[in-house]
């Protein structure tokens, strides 16, 4: 296969799989609260969300790893979780709410680390690829995606957005079947014990620390926004808009991500988006009005592709090549998927205690102590 059309196929899929992805993550609070369920309850619902993806992407990157290929794994993935997406428009009961969304994250939760780890492999088989410039096309996908579903649902309803996810995953799927590359067989089979290795290295077990503290800001943020920008006066349409200005400011540093990472080193980037995350989320504790909000958002144009770039980096220069996708897929569980546990839960007994512009102000503070194990992880890594 010539690296072009290659190359070609790479940015349409990762187009289609935010583009799905964009029919979820934006809207699932607002799926709760249309059903009716409490902050407290949303909090339970969110926390099972990222609890979920704790546990079983780890498993997914064992399983793969061993016995597997990352292709196979992102198929079973992306097709299993496009049929089990159709039971949240039939579901009414808090507990089918749970379990519904419990079996669809079992399947769902693995497919951006799988993907990125299939990505990583083609790069060493390709070397046209970049990262960065790939990734970019999922935020396109992603904005895309998510200004249009703002405006579908409010014609409509919230279970449009699922049915449009089930569209956009069965042209995934069949997109990923077109290219034949499976992803690079480890050539040492891991067993259980390689995961604890990881753990006990000290500089993986620090970065994962500021991993956790960074993603409880960015999952409670991800999904409690929508409460944001209600209480700010905003409507379903003005999320759409939210959503679509977050994933578009993305571009132009996924496009020169590469560029800053050779300048300035993964360490040095990834302390730079600490410091700008601390400053948007206490800007965000201090709006009143929906717009203000929608245009601090504009920073995550800067933050969150710093993070997402150099934090991918750093684990492949620290990880040992055989565990790189069990790497990828623990920063994934146990720093984001057990930071947004933390982050949703604890946000959702705020917010019915407290108040959204509070929640905020934690988060921001939560920001504050990833830059300082930051700060400690770069004087380890000099040594």
């Amino acid at each position: 296969m010539k690296d072009k059309n290659l190359l070609f196929k790479l940015n349409s899929f990762y187009f289609i799989i935010y583009g799905f992805m964009a029919c979820y993550y934006p809207f699932i609070t607002l799926y709760f609260t249309t059903k009716g369920l409490s902050y407290s309850q949303i909090g339970i619902a969110l926390a099972v969300n990222s609890l979920v993806g704790v546990i079983v992407q780890p498993v997914w990157g064992y399983i793969t790893d061993k016995y597997l290929d990352k292709r196979s794994s992102l198929l079973i993935s992306i097709i299993i979780s496009c049929i089990v997406v159709l039971l949240f428009a039939l579901v009414k009961s808090w507990i089918s709410i749970l379990t519904v969304l419990t079996i669809f994250m079992i399947f769902l939760s693995p497919i951006a680390s799988l993907a990125d780890s299939y990505c990583y492999d083609l790069m060493e088989k390709n070397k046209a690829i970049q990262y960065g410039k790939v990734r970019l096309m999922g935020s396109v996908g992603y904005a895309i995606i998510a200004l249009a579903m703002g405006i579908i649902i409010k014609k409509t309803n919230i279970n449009s957005s699922f049915y449009i996810y089930f569209i956009l995953s069965i042209i995934g799927f069949f997109l990923l079947k077109t290219v034949s590359f499976k992803g690079r067989s480890a050539t040492y089979r891991i067993n259980p014990n390689d995961l604890l290795v990881l753990i006990k290295n000290k500089k993986f077990f620090v970065f994962i620390v500021t991993v956790f503290f960074i993603n409880i800001s960015m999952g409670a943020n991800g999904n409690y926004i929508t409460i944001l920008i209600q209480k700010t006066g905003g409507d379903v349409s003005n999320l759409g808009l939210l959503w679509f200005v977050v994933a578009i400011s993305e571009l132009p540093a996924f496009f020169f991500g590469n560029k800053l990472l050779m300048k300035v080193g993964d360490m040095n980037l990834y302390i730079i988006c600490f410091i700008l995350y601390i400053l948007r989320y206490f800007l965000d504790s201090i709006c009143q009005n929906y717009n203000a909000v929608i245009l601090i958002q504009l920073m995550q144009g800067i933050t969150f592709p710093l993070y997402l770039v150099a934090a991918l980096n750093y684990i492949n220069r620290i990880v040992p090549e055989r565990m790189r996708t069990s790497g990828i897929t623990l920063y994934s569980a146990i720093g984001a998927g057990l930071g947004s546990f933390v982050g949703n839960i604890g946000g959702g007994f705020l917010l019915q205690y407290s108040n959204v512009f509070f929640l905020y102000k934690i988060l921001s503070f939560s920001s504050v102590i990833s830059l300082a194990v930051s700060l400690v992880l770069k004087k380890i890594d000099k040594n």
